[in-house]
Formats: structure tokens, C-alpha cells, sequence
């Protein structure tokens, strides 16, 4: 029987089993296997942690950062946020991302995650702080919550008036205030500024009570405008704002009216002195309908001017002058009476204000004439025999250009050497006659100068006033009456001026002293005029005359050659241009510089030996108006081109200066002038036997042949000119030309070599070149004006 029950139990217990499920346990490896084929697969997407242990979802890193946000009261650092929850920062910074775009509840600023409700529990403080306070500012709760102001602002003025009771000020949204605070805000200011008798600085009340600024000057301005207050405000809204009462300002005008009835001015220092900041703006306002004087110190009524005008009748009609100093109130001054002045001789003519303070007649500044002319006349008797302006002139003028020519002769020499063949070649080439421009080819490239342009070095660049040093050339003298201090010594004599001030002698002494000084030339010229035997006005009208034919000869000739040089190159025209301002518009200059000097009564010398330091020197003598015209033509001779210099000798030679007429010649005379020039060279030519010479002659020569024009040119141009000359040659000529010009420069070369083994090649050279010139001059003779060429460009 109990086996039985044995056996049944066994039954039982296998009917389980086999009605049991079976449970399978897999190890930590097989697991990691298996999620690893499903990450593969792209099955399941898991994130890992940062120690590896845990799988997390997306689903389940949404759910936990949910979680940690509430925990933490709605506000959580994202750097907190991954420490909690032990995930990659990247992982976080994407969900949060993701989590923000699709609840509108959440807020991302500044790396930190914030809820709706914590906005509103913050609204709920701020409004709990707004009704403590009465005021609260975003900058100030921007730096208690850590939070952008921008971020705080906006939130909050969503919540202002349904969680936070207040309201946002309508000049400041920073500001939030409320009604109570209003209240009391304006009872304050009330009760304090009617309280005030004396005008008070605003900033002071408003730094004392702690008062929010915008606030403040908006209830002040309304309770103002109201007229709660009697008083106004000065100064504007900032640390200036001034707080007037109505009483004080009443007890001010009052005082200020009275005070310009009495006395017809207001002094400034004293309107500042009563709390006036600005009194001119103040004056203007009070007195729109008065015509004032505003001075420098003060402000003068018609009564101080009526006053003035009086005064200055009463004692002009007694006294030839009268100082208004001592007629006017002590707080005048000088300036001030200057202007006063100013003012009253817009409509008296005849008057004249000396020393700022003193006014005169013109007729007692006349009058001070009348005691020179005995003087002038002895003096320019005298002057006129003893004066060494009058003394031998051109015998001076000789001397200098002697003493002049000697010293260029001497840096000449030792530039150039002591060749006298060369020396004789550079005064042919620079004589002849000015009037028909035949005498102005002198060539400027000296063998020397040849040879050190071979080496890099051109003295022919080097302008005319670089090259110029100072000479002997005679001093510069200039008739003069008396000095000043001598008129003023004068004048104190007269028992006219004895009562006079020493300012008022000095300036009439300053005021005369020119015109008496040309007064005193015009006598003493006439005088010397007379003792010779000339008399002044024929004189006058022969120096115009030979001043008219000298300066018009010299601005034909320059206009000619500016005509022929626009053949050239740009580049070359500007190398001839610059000749042409060293050469012929120097003359120009000379000649008008010694022409004005001349009427001025100053000593020079030619106008031919005339340095630039000299015309500078002579330029500073004359008088202003003169000046400035000379020193424009002078300076003018240093451009780059000769437009400036006509521009300028057009105008001093107009009829408010020289008075001469610059003419242009016509096609018949400009045909003559040519002719005349190319017989002078020509004539030039056959006598010259130097080669150099003779090339830059026959090239100039050649050049006027095919083109019926003149050019100027320096010895460095000739290679241009020949040049320019290749399309209207035969080849046969042109090879003349080039082999005289290539022998030329190859003997300049040589000469200026330090071998001494070179004298055979240079008198082999030297035959040569001597061969060559009767050939080059036959050449010139014969060659006659061809058809034009197809091709005039340099080459």
C-alpha cells in the first residue's frame, strides 16, 4: 500500500513537470553578443553609458531628463544634468535640443533647462519683491536669478498683470512699478519741492531718496505742467536739471529789470553770480523785443549806446579825437568798447577807430601829412644828390654784372675744365638776338658733362635754381622817408598832439608811414628826374615802351617754341618744357621782376644777371599786393609744364598791374619770326667748327626745315631731334647725322676717361668728326623741304 502511494506521488510529480514551462537563463556574454548583432542590424537603437555597464533608449534618456527637470525644480544646468544621469554630454545636449523643439513648455538659455513653472514661480517672487519694494528693475533681477535680461524681460512682461500686479514704465521697460509706489513718489516730490525757495540742484534730491530717475522727472514734469508746483525746470533731465521756484525767479526778474532801467546794461558774471547758468540765452528770452548790443563781458541797452553817441558828438566837436573809456560804465572793457565802437561807425563814415578804444576824424589823420611835406621835400633834395640809388647806376650795375660774370666763369671752369674752346662754344651758342629768337640754341651739353652723363650723372636735369649759388651782384637798396619811431617823435612835437596818447601817436605813425614813404619816392624821383634833364612822364612812357617790345619779343619766341616742342614724345616735351622755363620764361620773369622793382624805386642789377636767390630777396621788398603775383610767376618757373607761367604772366601783365598786351602774331609775322631765326642759326652754323656744336645746330636747323617750326632744346635733346628727323631723311643724310652724333658722344666718353694711353683714338676721333662737319653742313644747306611722311612717330 505504500508503495502504492509511492508511485502515484512520482506520477504526480512528472504530470507537472510535464505540464511546466522551461525556463532558459542566458549569461552576461551571450546578452552583450546578442544586443551588439541587434545595434548592428539597426534592430534597436540603445545609448551607453559613460562607465559601459547600461543600455539606455532614447525613449528612456527623454523620460529621465523629464524627471531630473522636476526633481530639481524645474531649472537644471545641462553640465549638472549629465553628471545625474551619467551619459555622454553630446547625447544630452541633442535630446535637450530635441525635447525643446517639441514642447513649447521648456526653455534652452545659457546651457540651462527651464520649465514654464518655474517661470511662473519666479514671476510669483518678483511680484512678492515688487509689492515689498514698490519698484523692481531687470538688471537688477537679471544678476539675482542668473538669467539674460533680454530672456527675464520678456517673461516677465508676459506675467505683469496677471501673476505680477504692477505695471511697466512707459519710458523705461526695464522698470516695473507699482501704483502705490506712484503714489508715494509723487507725494514726495510734492510735498519736498514746495517746500524750496531757492533754486536747487535736482540729482541731490533724487540720489537722497533713492528715487528710480525716469520716474522721478516724469511726475516731476507732470506735477509742474499740473501746477501742483509753481516753479520750472533748467538744464534738462540730466546732472544739470535745476529746480526754480516760481518766487525766486520772480524776486530775480525783478532784480534783473531793475537793475537794466537803472543802468541800461547787464553784466554776465553778474547774471552767473544770481544762478543764471547761461545769461545770453537768458537776456533773449527776457528781452526779445529790445534791440541789445551783445559784447564780450556784457550786454548793452540803447541808453549806453544813446549815451556813446552823445559823448563821442559832444567831444568830437571840441577835440579832433576822444577816448570812450572814461564815459563808459567801469564794468566795460576794452573789447567791449571796441565793439560798441564798431557798431556806431557802421553809420558814421567819417570816423576812425584807433587803439580799440579812441575814435578820431580822417580829416585829423590828414592833417598829420601836412607836417612831413616841408621835411619830405629837403630830404628828397638831398637824397637825390647824395642817395646811392641815384649815384652812378649803371656804372654799379656794370660791377655787379662783371663781379657776377667772373664768378660763373670760375664755377664754370670748374665743372667743365678750362677748355677755351669750349668756353667759346657755349657763348655762341647762348648769343643772338632776343627779339627774333635766333640767339637762344646756346647747347647746354658740354663735353665734360657728356662724359659724366656716361656714368650715371646729368647736369643737364639739374634745374637752374639748384645750380645757382650766391654772388656779388650789388646790394639792394630802397629810398626811405623816416621810421616810425622818428614819425612818432614828430608828431609828439606838434602842439596838436601833446595830449595825445602814446598809443594813439604809434598808430597813426603806422597808419602814414607808408603813404608819406610814396609820397617821399614820387618827389625825390622827380627831383632826380628833373636834374637829368628827362622829364618824368616821357620817361615813363619810353621805359613802358622798351618794357612792351622786350617782353612781348620774349613771349613770342616762347610761345613759338611751345608750339614746335608738341611734335615730341610726352616725354620729351617735358624735358624741353623744363629747358624752356630754365631759359627764355626766366628771362621773361627778370625782366618784369626788374621792371616793378624799378617803379618801386629798388636798386638791381640786369635783369639778364638776376639770380633766383636775388629775385626771392627782390620779391620780399616790394609791396604785399606785388608780392604775391611775383611770387606766383617765380614759382611757376619750377613746373612741369608752361600752362601755370602764361596763366600767371597774363595776370601781371594785365592792366591792373604792368598794363601790357601780349599779342599773338599772326600766320605773316609768325612766318617772318621764323625765318629770322633759321637765317641766325644758320649763320651761327658757318661759324662754328666745333662737331658737338655744329650737330646740335644742323639738327635744330634740319628740324625747322621739315616742320615750319622752332624748337628749343638742350644739347641732351639732339638725339631726339635726330631721331624725329629719321622719315623725312634719305638714308644716306641720316647716316651722316648718326655716325657725327655716335663719334660725339664716344669722343665726350674718352675725354672723360682717366687712361692716358687714349690720345691716338682721340685725335683719330677728332679728325673725323672735323671731317665730318663741312659734310653735315652741305647737308643743311641742301636739303630741302620734302612731302610729309607716312609714319612721324619717334622712334
Amino acid at each position: 500500500m505504500a508503495e502504492w502511494e509511492e508511485v502515484r506521488r512520482l506520477a504526480a510529480d512528472f504530470q507537472r513537470a510535464q505540464l511546466s514551462s522551461t525556463t532558459q537563463r542566458l549569461s552576461e556574454r551571450n546578452l552583450i553578443e546578442i544586443v551588439t548583432k541587434l545595434v548592428e542590424l539597426r534592430l534597436v537603437e540603445v545609448i551607453y553609458t559613460l562607465d559601459g555597464k547600461e543600455y539606455l533608449t532614447p525613449q528612456e534618456l527623454t523620460k529621465e531628463i523629464k524627471e531630473e527637470l522636476f526633481v530639481h525644480g524645474g531649472r537644471i544646468n545641462l553640465v549638472e544634468l549629465q553628471q545625474e544621469l551619467n551619459v555622454d554630454f553630446s547625447h544630452i545636449e541633442t535630446k535637450v535640443n530635441d525635447i525643446v523643439k517639441h514642447d513649447r513648455n521648456l526653455t534652452l538659455v545659457l546651457g540651462q533647462l527651464i520649465d514654464k513653472s518655474y517661470l511662473d514661480r519666479l514671476a510669483e517672487e518678483v511680484n512678492d519683491k515688487l509689492q515689498e519694494q514698490g519698484h523692481v528693475t531687470i538688471g537688477e533681477l537679471s544678476k539675482f536669478y542668473d538669467l539674460p535680461a533680454d530672456f527675464l524681460s520678456e517673461n516677465i512682461h508676459l506675467r505683469v498683470g496677471s501673476i505680477i500686479i504692477g505695471q511697466v514704465d512707459s519710458y523705461d521697460k526695464n522698470v516695473i512699478f507699482t501704483d502705490a509706489y506712484v503714489t508715494r513718489m509723487r507725494a514726495k516730490i510734492r510735498g519736498g519741492f514746495r517746500a524750496f525757495t531757492r533754486p536747487t540742484q535736482v540729482m541731490s534730491i533724487l540720489h537722497q531718496h533713492h528715487m528710480q530717475e525716469r520716474i522721478f522727472f516724469s511726475i516731476l514734469e507732470e506735477l509742474i505742467q499740473k501746477g501742483h508746483l509753481a516753479g520750472s525746470l533748467s538744464g534738462g533731465k540730466h546732472e544739470n536739471a535745476t529746480y526754480i521756484p516760481d518766487i525766486y525767479s520772480k524776486a530775480q526778474n525783478e532784480y534783473v529789470d531793475c537793475f537794466y532801467r537803472q543802468n541800461g546794461y547787464l553784466e554776465y558774471d553778474s547774471l552767473v553770480r544770481l544762478g543764471i547758468s547761461d545769461p545770453k540765452g537768458f537776456i533773449k528770452k527776457r528781452y526779445k523785443s529790445e534791440l541789445l548790443l551783445y559784447l564780450s563781458t556784457c550786454c548793452a541797452g540803447h541808453a549806453i549806446q544813446d549815451q556813446m553817441d552823445a559823448n563821442i558828438e559832444e567831444a568830437l566837436a571840441n577835440e579832433a579825437w576822444v577816448d570812450v573809456m572814461p564815459h563808459l560804465p567801469s564794468v566795460f572793457s576794452p573789447s567791449d568798447a571796441g565793439q560798441l565802437l564798431e557798431n556806431y561807425l557802421k553809420n558814421h563814415p567819417g570816423l576812425i577807430l584807433c587803439c580799440d578804444t579812441i575814435v578820431t576824424t580822417e580829416k585829423f589823420i590828414q592833417s598829420s601829412y601836412e607836417l612831413f611835406k616841408p621835411l619830405m621835400q629837403t630830404k628828397a633834395e638831398n637824397d637825390s644828390k647824395s642817395h646811392p640809388i641815384f649815384l652812378n647806376p649803371e656804372e654799379d650795375k656794370k660791377a655787379a654784372v662783371k663781379s657776377s660774370g667772373e664768378t660763373d666763369k670760375q664755377e664754370k671752369q670748374e665743372l667743365y675744365g678750362k677748355d677755351e674752346r669750349k668756353e667759346q662754344r657755349r657763348k655762341k651758342a647762348t648769343s643772338g638776338n632776343t627779339k627774333s629768337g635766333g640767339g637762344t640754341q646756346g647747347r647746354e651739353v658740354k663735353t665734360k658733362s657728356l662724359k659724366k652723363k656716361g656714368k650715371g650723372f646729368d647736369h643737364d636735369n639739374a634745374s637752374a635754381e639748384d645750380k645757382a649759388k650766391p654772388s656779388n651782384k650789388g646790394q639792394q637798396l630802397e629810398l626811405v622817408f623816416m621810421t616810425q619811431e622818428e614819425i612818432e617823435g614828430t608828431l609828439k612835437q606838434d602842439k596838436q598832439y601833446k595830449n595825445c596818447p602814446e598809443e594813439l601817436i604809434s598808430e597813426i605813425a603806422c597808419k602814414i608811414i607808408r603813404p608819406l614813404t610814396r609820397q617821399y619816392q614820387e618827389i625825390a624821383k622827380s627831383i632826380f628826374l628833373q636834374g637829368t634833364g628827362v622829364d618824368s612822364s616821357s620817361a615813363r612812357k619810353k621805359t613802358q615802351g622798351e618794357l612792351e617790345e622786350k617782353l612781348s619779343g620774349l613771349w613770342t619766341n616762347a610761345i613759338l617754341f611751345e608750339k614746335g616742342m608738341k611734335l615730341f614724345s610726352e616725354e620729351v616735351q617735358l624735358q624741353l618744357g623744363r629747358h624752356l622755363l630754365r631759359t627764355v620764361c626766366t628771362d621773361i620773369v627778370n625782366l618784369v621782376l626788374n621792371s616793378v622793382a624799378t617803379e618801386h624805386m629798388l636798386s638791381v642789377t640786369e635783369e639778364a644777371q638776376i639770380s633766383p636767390e636775388g629775385r626771392a630777396k627782390l620779391i620780399q621788398k616790394l609791396p604785399k599786393d606785388a608780392q604775391n603775383i611775383l611770387n606766383n610767376l617765380n614759382t611757376s618757373l619750377g613746373a612741369k609744364n608752361l600752362d601755370e607761367f602764361f596763366a600767371h604772366l597774363n595776370t601781371i601783365c594785365g592792366p591792373s598791374h604792368l598794363g601790357v598786351l601780349l599779342k599773338k602774331p599772326d600766320k605773316k609775322k609768325e612766318r617772318q619770326l621764323i625765318f629770322s631765326h633759321r637765317q641766325s642759326l644758320l649763320q651761327q652754323m658757318n661759324q662754328e667748327s666745333d662737331p658737338a656744336m655744329t650737330l646740335h645746330l644742323a639738327s635744330v636747323i634740319l628740324f625747322q626745315t621739315f616742320t615750319q617750326s622752332v624748337v628749343h632744346a638742350p644739347g641732351k635733346c639732339v638725339p631726339h631731334i635726330i631721331s624725329f628727323l629719321k622719315p623725312y631723311l634719305d638714308p644716306e643724310k641720316f647716316t651722316v647725322l648718326t655716325s657725327l652724333q655716335d663719334m660725339v658722344v664716344k669722343y665726350a666718353r674718352s675725354q672723360g676717361s682717366d687712361e692716358n694711353n687714349k690720345s691716338e683714338e682721340m685725335e683719330t676721333l677728332t679728325r673725323e668728326m672735323s671731317s665730318l662737319v663741312p659734310t653735315i653742313k652741305e647737308l643743311v644747306h641742301t636739303t630741302k623741304k620734302t612731302s610729309q611722311p607716312t609714319g612721324m612717330e619717334e622712334s
